[in-house]
């Protein structure tokens, strides 16, 4: 091992000496960039472990780099959770004598994290296990035998049964014949059930090597925790001695411990050689001549856990985690839809729920990056909008929002120069003021509202709407105050304008159409009260309909009386 360890070992260092003279002309900003644009590719391919070697790459070459620091700190708990997923899924596998799947499933935990005690220990632990095997028991298949009674019988356990599996290289445990020759593997610290005198040692095991531990149990008895107990006072109970607590939890199959129910029903073993008392009410269950029939470990509706299978109804922080654990699945499948859904129900439970937030945060930043791709705009930067609200801290979020907003600026610009060049100048005056809202130093648009309020003021002059003209003209002249065009057609159109009216009055004077006369004259002075002899008039005017309207109700009053 030392050995292979050094030859890797060398290797690597190649590999670095090798990368460093490839690398040695970029600078570290130049290759913290190459490093964070490949790991945002395998992002965005779904590759979440290569993606996290990339940011840590990033961080060899620039340690305060934020971002890399961010998404390792969000990355490594996806890898730990998806770990756990296809840990799972292994002991599924390998409970059920399927060996191949089980292998492939704990390597595939050990790629999201290298470090998984349990998958390393599933991995190795057969073969460690094996390792320590010098005994034996030769067993003969008899009527109605299996593999797993087998293990029940010896072990107490059926679901050890790969262990006996593994020791006869069995390729299909679950074939087995009346007649056959089984060996039981004796394995040091795992209590077997057998008379001492029934155990053979392997051919050429040394002395040293037969030297360690063997836990040969006699028989069992059925115990019910009661409040209180654990695992060493039932030791204590039992075989007067704290310390073999481990015993029975080895017996049991107990991962931990120390964690045990009241309610739970513990086998405990009495071994040969070692005190037993056994106290309280418990059943009593010959170990040799009484096996219990286990289920075989193919049959579906019988298939082994990890754990003993508890009655008691799913907790509430259960279900969430079922959500939890099904919505990150939904995420790397890359079902985004149904990813929500889960974690909304995550959420709605407990709406500070962390794992959840930053998922939903990553669910909706992809699903805007899809509709980027498929340039739905607008519903882009809303889905971006809604990741910013579960992680404020994502800078591509904003990233993206900004681009959105940039990009329908220039899509609404370009609306508007459309609308402009097709002489829509008032439909193109409202986008280019939308566009000026969201940049208000865009030089371009600024020169085309000057230009579309102008070629409007033109448009609604040969109307002869001169005051509307009039004040698309002042609304050019802002936006360019050097503009003289601008000057010279407001005073034209105002000139034009108390000209017409001016006129206009004076034809209704005429036709002694006063009040006529008068609302033409009263718009002129509005403009330009020095304006001829508006006002003048106006006065005139409006003395002579007063007197035509005094007489006019005096003769209604005397036609009245």
């Amino acid at each position: 091992m030392k050995t292979r360890a050094g030859i890797i070992s060398v290797v690597l260092l190649f590999v670095l000496l090798a990368g460093c003279a490839m690398t040695g002309s970029k600078s570290p900003q130049a290759l913290a960039k190459d490093y964070t644009a490949k790991a945002q590719q395998f992002e965005k391919q779904g590759d979440l472990v290569e993606a996290l070697k990339q940011y840590k790459l990033v961080l060899t070459v620039d340690p305060d780099n934020q971002r890399a620091q961010q998404k390792i700190a969000a990355l490594e708990p996806q890898m730990d959770k998806l770990a756990d997923k296809h840990y799972k899924e292994g002991l599924k596998f390998y409970n059920k004598g399927q060996y191949g799947p089980a292998r492939k499933e704990f390597l595939t935990a050990l790629r999201y994290n290298p470090e998984h005690t349990k998958a390393k220990t599933r991995l190795a632990g057969t073969s460690k296990d094996m390792g320590q095997v010098k005994r034996y028991i030769v067993h003969t298949i008899q009527a109605d035998e299996s593999i797993s009674t087998l293990a029940e019988r010896y072990y107490g356990d059926y679901r050890k049964f790969h262990l006996i599996a593994d020791y006869n290289e069995m390729d299909d445990p679950t074939r087995v014949k009346v007649g056959q020759d089984i060996k039981i593997p004796v394995i040091e610290g795992i209590p077997i059930m057998a008379d001492p005198d029934q155990i053979q040692s392997e051919e050429g095991a040394s002395s040293k090597e037969l030297s360690g531990e063997i836990i040969a149990v006699k028989r069992y008895v059925m115990h019910t925790v009661q409040p209180e107990e654990s695992l060493s006072k039932l030791a204590m109970t039992y075989y007067g001695d704290y310390s073999k607590f481990h015993v029975i939890a080895q017996f049991n199959n107990l991962e931990d411990g120390t964690s045990v129910r009241v309610g739970q029903e513990l086998k405990i073993p009495e071994i040969e050689g070692v005190p037993f008392q056994a106290a309280g009410e418990v059943k009593e269950t010959e170990a040799v001549t009484s096996a219990k029939a286990a289920p075989m470990p193919e049959e579906p509706d019988q298939k082994p856990e990890e754990t003993d299978i508890s009655t008691k109804p799913i907790s509430p922080e259960d279900q969430l985690v079922a959500y939890r654990e099904l919505g990150v699945e939904h995420y790397n499948n890359k079902e985004y839809t149904a990813a929500i859904a889960e974690f909304d129900k995550v959420l709605n439970v407990n709406p500070g729920d962390q794992t959840a937030r930053n998922y939903m945060s990553l669910v909706y930043r992809e699903k805007g990056r899809q509709s980027l791709e498929n340039k739905a705009y607008a519903k882009a930067e809303k889905e971006f909008e809604t990741s910013l609200i579960y992680d404020p801290n994502c800078t591509d979020c904003q990233k993206y929002i900004d681009q959105m907003q940039k990009m329908g600026s220039d899509n609404l610009r370009q609306d508007a120069i459309a609308l402009y060049d097709q002489k829509q100048y008032k439909k193109a005056i409202v986008k280019f003021e939308a566009v000026a809202r969201d940049n208000p130093d865009d030089k371009q648009t600024q020169k085309y509202l000057e230009k579309a309020h102008f070629q409007q003021g033109l448009h609604l002059f040969g109307k002869e709407d001169y005051l509307a003209a009039r004040d698309e003209f002042k609304t050019a002249l802002q936006y360019n105050p050097k503009c003289d065009q601008c000057e010279k057609n407001i005073r034209k159109s105002e000139d034009i304008y108390k000209e017409v009216h001016y006129e206009m009055g004076l034809a209704y004077f005429g036709d002694q159409k006063l009040a006529e006369a008068i609302q033409e004259w009263e718009s002129v002075s509005a403009v330009d009260p020095d304006y001829k002899d508006v006002n003048k008039n106006l006065t005139k005017a409006k003395t002579l309909y007063e007197r035509l309207e005094s007489i006019k109700r005096s003769k209604t009053q005397q036609g009245t009386q």
